[in-house]
């Protein structure tokens, strides 16, 4: 029976190495030639992406070239001519070392990639000839209509500030687009941030109703919707925060993550087609806002935790005269009351609130380029002052309706 066994498991492994030889396709060694090789990273690009040319030295050499007198491109067959008038800063002497890589700086030639096209670079070193192509394709229908509704508008807007701002300063840039986008949100902001002071000030009488209905859920729904619609809340709008500031965050991280590219180029718009990208400052002191460095990441992550923190703890006071301070809703677990047994503890929520969630984004801007955390606390920074206001103009009209509900609470308790 051993024997058997041994077998099968020999013939299994057999077939098993067959197909994985037939199947698995087997990789190629690349052939390396003992000569200089013209060659882009990839053979299709998407427009505006610039390509990236290379090339090798594989001889035992150095070989020297002129980018402009030596590189000759082709677009569609048709010679391009006068590179050297219409892109002097691609003109540059390159030197490349045996058995290296030179990458070939296109930046200067950014404008010439903005169609599709099939695309022939050719570059003569040592009276001989290497060339390589490669095509630049239309983007697809969703990635254009993203980049002309959303992208390109935010990146002018940003082209438009630098392009004022003393030293093309773009931390300047980024404050003053944060202030911009916390102006238009101001007003729905704004209403998001009554409804929660009005649920705050309505939870004595959603757990009178708990208590009174304790038994009947659909009661309970049935009533809570009737207050909802009497006090003219919405429970569901506390997530709006986050459904307006993701969108915005992730436009923004595209537009200054690549904000110096030169591929951006293809965006601007006719007003702005002679502005210099490379003229982009992205330093703030020591900082380098499109990078990410641990410094000013531990600095900016402690920043954004506390500044967090206030905000959110300014959002849970209720009445600081009062001894309910700090409290939304007091739990009283029963065993004979379903609701209380599965109603989540308030303060364990508020806790989580008020120290996991301001921890939870310093941790993740930590991993972030440096500009996130600015624009982050800057918009915190708003909020506070927002929350502000919105508090002094809530609190002067809660102390009579609390006191109502308190006594509407205790008057049930005496019918009982």
């Amino acid at each position: 029976m051993k024997k058997d066994k041994l077998l099968n498991f020999m013939i299994a492994m057999f077939l098993t190495i067959i197909i994985f030889n037939l199947f698995v396709p087997k990789e190629k060694p690349e052939t390396v030639t003992q000569d200089v090789v013209l060659k882009s990273t990839d053979n299709d690009y998407t427009v505006p992406n610039l390509p990236i040319l290379q090339v090798i030295n594989n001889t035992a050499q150095r070989v020297t070239f002129d980018t402009c007198k030596d590189i000759s491109i082709s677009k569609d067959s048709n010679n391009i001519d006068n590179i050297a008038a219409n892109a002097p800063k691609f003109c540059t002497t390159a030197s490349v070392e045996p058995k290296t890589t030179y990458t070939v700086n296109l930046d200067a030639l950014s404008k010439l990639f903005s169609q599709p096209w099939e695309y022939i670079f050719n570059i003569k070193i040592n009276w001989k000839d290497y060339h390589t192509v490669f095509e630049m394709s239309e983007k697809w229908f969703f990635n254009n209509l993203f980049s002309n509704l959303f992208y390109a508008p935010v990146y002018n807007l940003f082209v438009l500030l630098i392009n004022v701002l003393p030293g093309h300063n773009l931390w300047l840039a980024i404050i003053l687009v944060t202030l911009i986008i916390r102006i238009l949100v101001l007003v729905p902001q704004h209403r998001i941030m009554v409804n929660s002071k009005k649920m705050q000030g309505i939870q004595p009488k959603i757990k009178e109703i708990q208590e009174k209905y304790k038994w009947d859920q659909a009661k309970i729904w049935m009533e809570l919707l009737e207050i909802y619609k009497k006090e003219k809340v919405n429970p569901m709008w506390s997530c709006l925060p986050l459904l307006i500031q993701l969108p915005l965050l992730i436009v923004l991280y595209w537009v200054i993550s690549g904000i110096t590219s030169a591929a951006n180029y293809y965006y601007l718009y006719p007003p702005f087609s002679k502005f210099d990208i490379s003229s982009i400052n992205p330093q703030f002191l020591w900082i380098n806002l499109i990078m990410n460095e641990w410094k000013s990441g531990l600095l900016l992550a402690v920043l954004i935790w506390a500044s967090q923190w206030l905000q959110i703890k300014m959002s849970l006071m209720v009445h600081e005269k009062k001894k309910d301070h700090g409290k939304i809703v007091e739990k009283d677990v029963k065993l004979d009351d379903p609701v209380s047994e599965f109603m989540p503890d308030p303060n364990m929520m508020n806790a989580f609130m008020l120290w996991w969630m301001p921890a939870m984004l310093a941790f993740s801007s930590y991993f972030f380029p440096a500009w996130v955390g600015i624009y982050w606390l800057i918009w915190t920074i708003f909020t506070l002052i927002q929350q502000y206001v919105v508090n002094k103009i809530t609190d002067k009209n809660k102390d009579l309706t609390t006191k109502e509900w308190h006594e509407i609470i205790i008057k049930e308790k005496k019918k009982k």
